[in-house]
This record gives structure tokens, C-alpha cells and sequence, in this order.
């Protein structure tokens, strides 16, 4: 059991360290902090100064001056990173009082943003090596002529990341981006899920199946599945999920079922690849995708931020998303090369998601006939696309809350009349 909590531990960590905004700006650093010692070597064996021998207008053989030049570049480097973080601080600070909270996980996760980082911090590690081999060299030339123009070189490199830096962060703070980027990735996890054919709208089991309890607290992110097919193709081991991706559990709640009594060893597998984590991914799980947008649309909504455009921005997304999720019918089964399932998730809860996502938005819009007409609008296309007429129910129900928020909240008549006109088209369609 401790080996268990001791490799779920560190799986955790692994997770968490890879995920790090500290992550690869660390890595970028720590690599050029290498070659800086490797390119020291070389001038102290002279080997930089045969290799300049063929440009020698790249020489700078005074002392005074290389040391000059570096310090220059090393003052310049430092006000860089110091302006740097000024900015992302500020673009945090923004986003998280405009929008929501929960959009600074993915922001801060950019791979390039942290890899300009690196470099900039990476060529203050060469810059300072540099300076301090002036002079200093025990063997070679007194001034490391290769280090010296490869600091200059390194710098003239982090002055375009910089600007590369400054054009995609000015890009990325822009909402309509931020909502594009939810909006891609949550697609693209549902157009995966839809192209694996993994979903059944009936599958059931003979077996009888035993109650596993939460081992920890957090959010159920995902499954790994590779450990857990490999184990079940030895024992036969089946695994079924009462919770959806994405609910936060206690403690000793419920949340799956296995076909055999839970022993150590089955208890030590699970550990080991269910994954309990305190973060909102959407590249992992595109139901986040959805509860992003909705936060998005009703802090637009919000009277402190009064942004609808953003609110609409962000239905058109959801409305696209939710047409996507309604094809997704029946449970995943993850099964192995001979049919037999492995892991039996739980169904896609549509009717929830939907019912959260509008009722939300609808309580912040009420009063506002663009995003109410928005909000009709979608559930019109949805119904649209609701072939096997699944949810014209919970359709209906949604037009009918509109309909009864419009007549409490709108103050003039002819708005109410308005809405009422765009419900009453929307009943038709449904009817025909």
C-alpha cells in the first residue's frame, strides 16, 4: 500500500513539474548554462580563437572592451526579464478580473511564452560565465573570444524573442482569442472522441461488479489506460465509472466498480492510473471547455465588466460545442483487440451540461435581447440537430424559462413583445 501512495505521488508531482509555467523556462537555462561551461572549454584550449582566425572583424581581443560589452548586455538583459514579468503580472491580473480565474492554468502553460523566458535567462547564465572568464582563463587567451560573441550573438537572439514575446502576448490577452483557444481545444478532445468509435448507447455487463471507494480528494481527470489494459488482459479486470470526468470527489465517496473483490494489488493498479488532480485541463478533459466558456459569458455579463459581445462570442462557441457533444450517445467503452471492455465509462451527461451552461448565462441575461435572442438561437440549431428528438424536452423546458425570465426582467414592451415573436418561431420549427 505505501508503494502505491509513494508511485501515485510522484505521478502526481511528474504531472505538476511538466505543467509548470517554471518547467521549460528551467530546462531552456539550464541547457545554454552548458554550453556556456562547453564553450569555455574551448576557449580555454584555444580552439575559439582559431575558429575566429577566419572572421577576425569578430575578435574582441581588449579586455576592457569585451568587459564593457558584456556588462552592457548583461544590465540590458536583466531590465528584459524584470520588463517581462512585469508584463505577464499585468496580463494575469487582467484576465483574472475581466474574465475568470480559471483561464490562467492554459495561459501559463503556453510553450512559448516559456521557452522566450528561458532563453532570455539562459543568455544572462552565458553572459555572466563570460564575464567571469575574463581575465580569469588559467590557460588560452585573456579575453574567451568564442564566449564573447556567442553572448553577443545569444542577446541580439533574445532582443527578437522579445518582440516575438511582445506580439503573442498582446494577441493572446485579446478575449476573442482566449475564447477561440477554449473553443479549438474542447473541439478537438470531442472530434477525437466522435472518430474513436468507442462509444455503445447499450452495453451492458453479467457480471457482478464491486464498489470502489475514493482513495483521495480532487478532481476525477482521466483514466491512463495502457497499465490498466495490460493488467486486465492477465486477470480479466473490469472497470466501471459512476462519476463523470470532471466531478470533484471526497474522500471514501463511490466512484467505480470492478468485476472481482477489491484486493491490494487491483487497489495499488487504480492508484496508480486514476488520476485525482486539482487543476482544469481542457486538453484533458473537454468538459472543462464548456464550464470556461459559461464563466467567460456571464463575467461579460457581469455589471461591472458589461461585455455581451463577449457573452455572444462565447454561446456561438457553445452552441457548436454542444451540437458536437449531443453525437457523442451511449457510454465509452475502452475494450481490448478481442472485444472484450476494459474500462466502462459513464454516460455523457448532455441534459446537465446544457442545463448548466443556459441557465447560468440566462440569469445574467435576461435583460439583454441580443444575447437573449443568441441564447434561442441556439437552442433552436441544437434542436435542429437532435435527430432521434432526445432532448426536445429539455429544449422546450429552456424556451419556456427564457419566456418567463424576458416578462419578469425586460422593462419595455416591445422587447418582450420581441422575444415573445422569436420564441414563438422557435416552437414552430420544433413542431415541424
Amino acid at each position: 500500500m505505501r508503494t502505491a501512495k509513494v508511485k501515485y505521488s510522484l505521478k502526481k508531482m511528474f504531472e505538476q513539474v511538466t505543467t509548470s509555467v517554471a518547467f521549460y523556462p528551467a530546462i531552456t537555462a539550464l541547457g545554454m548554462l552548458a554550453i556556456a561551461w562547453g564553450v569555455t572549454y574551448l576557449d580555454k584550449i584555444s580552439m575559439g580563437k582559431s575558429l575566429l582566425d577566419e572572421a577576425p572583424f569578430l575578435k574582441v581581443e581588449d579586455a576592457s572592451t569585451a568587459r564593457s560589452l558584456l556588462s552592457s548586455l548583461l544590465t540590458g538583459l536583466i531590465s528584459l526579464v524584470t520588463f517581462t514579468f512585469a508584463m505577464i503580472m499585468i496580463v494575469l491580473t487582467q484576465i483574472t478580473s475581466s474574465f475568470s480565474p480559471r483561464l490562467l492554468p492554459d495561459l501559463l502553460r503556453k510553450k512559448p511564452n516559456q521557452v522566450v523566458i528561458g532563453i532570455i535567462i539562459g543568455t544572462i547564465l552565458f553572459t555572466i560565465v563570460a564575464l567571469s572568464n575574463i581575465g580569469t582563463l588559467p590557460a588560452g587567451p585573456k579575453v574567451p573570444l568564442l564566449s564573447t560573441i556567442l553572448a553577443t550573438f545569444f542577446g541580439v537572439v533574445s532582443l527578437l524573442t522579445f518582440i516575438y514575446f511582445i506580439h503573442r502576448i498582446s494577441n493572446e490577452v485579446q478575449i476573442g482569442n482566449i475564447l477561440n483557444s477554449i473553443y479549438r481545444a474542447a473541439r478537438n478532445v470531442i472530434d477525437t472522441e466522435l472518430n474513436s468509435g468507442s462509444y455503445h448507447e447499450k452495453w451492458e455487463e453479467q457480471e457482478e461488479f464491486h464498489v470502489v471507494k475514493s482513495w483521495d480528494s480532487g478532481y476525477f481527470d482521466k483514466i491512463t489506460h495502457n497499465e490498466i489494459m495490460s493488467a486486465s488482459r492477465k486477470s480479466g479486470l473490469k472497470v466501471r465509472v459512476l462519476k463523470d470526468q470532471g466531478t470533484y470527489l471526497l474522500k471514501g465517496e463511490p466512484f467505480l466498480e470492478i468485476n472481482r473483490p477489491l484486493d491490494e494489488k487491483t487497489l495499488q493498479l487504480l492508484q496508480e492510473n486514476v488520476l485525482l488532480r486539482h487543476q482544469e485541463m481542457v486538453q484533458e478533459n473537454f468538459l472543462y471547455g464548456f464550464k470556461h466558456l459559461t464563466e467567460v459569458a456571464v463575467r461579460g455579463l457581469s455589471p461591472g465588466v458589461n461585455d455581451p459581445g463577449t457573452a455572444i462570442q462565447a454561446i456561438n462557441y457553445l452552441m457548436d460545442l454542444l451540437c458536437r457533444l449531443q453525437q457523442l450517445k451511449g457510454q465509452k467503452v475502452v475494450k481490448h483487440r478481442d472485444g472484450t471492455a476494459c474500462i466502462i465509462y459513464a454516460p455523457v451527461p448532455f441534459e446537465t451540461i446544457f442545463y448548466m451552461c443556459t441557465a447560468s448565462i440566462r440569469a445574467y441575461s435576461s435583460k439583454d435581447v441580443t444575447v437573449q435572442t443568441t441564447l434561442v438561437n441556439m437552442i433552436s440549431k441544437i434542436k435542429a440537430r437532435d435527430e432521434e428528438k432526445k432532448h426536445t424536452c429539455l429544449l422546450k423546458k429552456e424556451l419556456a424559462s427564457i419566456e418567463e425570465a424576458s416578462k419578469q426582467e425586460m422593462k419595455t414592451q416591445e422587447d418582450v413583445d420581441y422575444i415573445q415573436a422569436l420564441l414563438q418561431h422557435a416552437r414552430e420549427e420544433h413542431q415541424g
